[in-house]
C-alpha cells in the first residue's frame, strides 16, 4: 500500500501513469464497501432509539438529537471531507473516517448520560460519516469514469446505502436483544477497524492519480485550454445549479428522515415485535439498491426529469401507506410502504452526483460536491429532529407525515424550477 508524498492525486506532467489491470474495479469495490459500512453504522441508531429512551428516561426528541447531531455533523463535515480528499487524497480521508467510527461507537458503550452520546455518536460518528460519505466517493469515481458510466458506478456505490441498512440494522437489533445496547455498541465498534484491512486492496498512489483521460482533462483545465473553467468554491456558490442541487438534498432528506428515523419505533407501537419491525426496515434496505440502480438505468433511458418524477411518486406513495397503517393494519399497505420507499430511497443521490460532476468537473470537485452535500446533512438533521419533536408535541405521527410529505414535494421541485438543472440533465 503506497501513499503519495502529500496524499494528493497530481497528474503526471508528461505521460499519464499506466492503468494496472482491475484497478478501476477495485476503486468501485472500495467505495461500495465503505458506503455499506458508513450507512449501516449511521442507520443502526434506529434500533437503539427505544432502548436509549428507556435507559435514560428521556423524551424521544432528546434521544433523537443524537442522530440529528450525527447527520448535522455529517452535513457540515462533507465540505471538509471534500477538501481533505482534494488536498490529502482518498486514503487518509478514509482512514480517518474508519478510526473515528470505531472510537465513537466504542465510547458510546460506556455512556452514562445523553451528552456523552451526543459526543461519541453525534459528533465523532457524524465526522466519520462525512469522511466515508459520498463527497469523497463521488470525487474519487469521477477521476475514473465519466458520462453514463459515471452515473452507473455512482448508483452502485449509492446502492451500498441500502445494503448497509439491510445488514447492520437487524444485526444491531439482534445484538441489543441478546447482549444489551452497551455490548451492541462495543461489538459494532470493531467493524470499522476490521475494515482498515480493505485499504490494502489498492495501489493508492496510482488509484488517486485518476485515469489518463482525467489527468489530461485536469491539465487542460489548469492550463485554461479547451473552453473549460477551473471551478472554485467561490465560483460555484454563484452558480444557480449549486443551490438547486443543495435544495434537492435538503428537502428530500428532511422529508424522508423525519419519518424513517422513527420507522422501527412506529411499527413497534403499532404492535410489531422489535426484531420484526427492524426486519421490515431491513426490507427497505433490500429494495433500496435495486431502486438506485434501476433509476440510474431509467435516467439514461427516459431522462432525468421523468425518472426523478417517478422516484418522488414512489416515495410519497410509500409514506402515505405507512401513515395509513395506523388506521388499517394489513400487509398490503406494508408492502406498498416497503416497495415505494425502498425503491426510491436514495434514488436521487446518483442523479445529483452525476449532475454535479458534469457541471463542476475539475480539481475542486470534492470540496464543491461536499458543500452541496451539506444540504443533505442539514435536511436529515432537521427532519429527524422536527419529526421527533412533532411526535412529542402532538402525541401522534400525523403531523410528522404531513411535514414529511410537504418536504418531499419541495425536494422534487428544483428539477423543474432551476433552469441550470434543466439544462444540465
Amino acid at each position: 500500500m503506497t501513499m503519495p508524498d502529500d496524499g494528493s492525486a497530481r497528474p503526471a506532467a508528461s505521460a499519464p501513469l499506466p492503468v494496472p489491470p482491475r484497478l478501476t474495479q477495485a476503486v468501485v469495490i472500495i467505495c461500495f464497501l465503505f458506503s455499506v459500512i458508513n450507512r449501516g453504522l449511521s442507520e443502526s441508531f434506529t434500533a437503539f432509539l427505544l432502548p436509549l429512551t428507556r435507559e435514560f428516561a428521556a423524551d424521544r426528541a432528546n434521544v433523537a438529537t443524537t442522530y440529528s447531531l450525527m447527520m448535522l455533523m455529517a452535513g457540515f463535515g462533507a465540505p471538509l471531507a471534500g477538501y481533505c480528499f482534494d488536498r490529502f487524497g482518498a486514503l487518509r480521508t478514509y482512514v480517518a473516517g474508519l478510526a473515528l467510527f470505531g472510537l465513537g461507537f466504542g465510547l458510546a458503550a460506556f455512556a452514562q448520560s445523553l451528552w456523552q452520546l451526543y459526543i461519541s455518536i453525534g459528533i465523532l460518528g457524524g465526522i466519520a460519516a462525512a469522511a466515508l460519505g459520498n463527497a469523497a466517493h463521488s470525487a474519487f469515481l469521477a477521476r475514473w469514469f465519466e458520462g453514463a458510466r459515471l452515473s452507473r458506478v455512482v448508483s452502485l456505490v449509492y446502492a451500498g446505502l441500502g445494503i448497509g441498512t439491510l445488514l447492520i440494522v437487524p444485526l444491531s437489533q439482534w445484538l441489543i436483544e441478546s447482549f444489551g445496547w452497551r455490548h451492541a455498541y462495543l461489538s459494532l465498534s470493531i467493524l470499522p477497524f476490521l475494515a482498515l484491512l480493505l485499504l490494502m486492496l489498492l495501489d493508492w498512489r496510482r488509484a488517486q492519480a485518476g485515469s489518463p483521460v482525467w489527468q489530461a482533462a485536469r491539465q487542460r483545465i489548469a492550463g485554461g485550454s479547451g473552453g473549460q473553467q477551473d471551478w472554485t468554491m467561490r465560483k460555484a456558490l454563484r452558480e444557480p445549479a449549486f443551490w438547486g442541487l443543495a435544495s434537492v438534498f435538503f428537502f428530500t432528506g428532511s422529508g424522508m428522515f423525519s419519518v424513517m428515523v422513527q420507522g422501527v419505533a412506529y411499527l413497534v407501537e403499532l404492535g410489531y415485535p422489535p426484531l420484526k419491525a427492524a426486519s421490515v426496515y431491513g426490507l427497505v434496505g433490500i429494495l433500496t439498491p435495486v431502486g438506485i440502480v434501476g433509476f440510474a438505468w431509467a435516467d439514461g433511458r427516459i431522462g432525468r426529469h421523468a425518472s426523478a418524477l417517478i422516484s418522488y411518486i414512489f416515495s410519497l406513495a410509500g409514506l402515505a401507506a405507512l401513515w395509513a397503517l395506523q388506521f388499517h393494519f394489513n400487509t398490503v399497505l406494508l408492502a406498498i410502504f416497503a416497495l415505494g420507499v425502498g425503491l426510491s430511497f436514495g434514488a436521487r443521490g446518483p442523479m445529483v452526483s452525476a449532475t454535479a460532476a458534469r457541471i463542476f468537473q475539475g480539481r475542486r470537485l470534492g470540496q464543491i460536491f461536499g458543500t452541496v452535500m451539506l444540504g443533505s446533512g442539514l435536511g436529515i438533521a432537521s427532519g429527524s429532529f422536527f419529526g421527533a419533536l412533532l411526535h412529542d408535541l402532538t402525541g401522534s405521527y400525523n403531523a410528522v407525515f404531513v411535514y414529511s410529505g410537504i418536504c418531499v414535494v419541495l425536494g422534487a421541485l428544483p428539477f423543474w424550477t432551476y433552469r441550470a438543472l434543466r439544462d444540465a440533465a
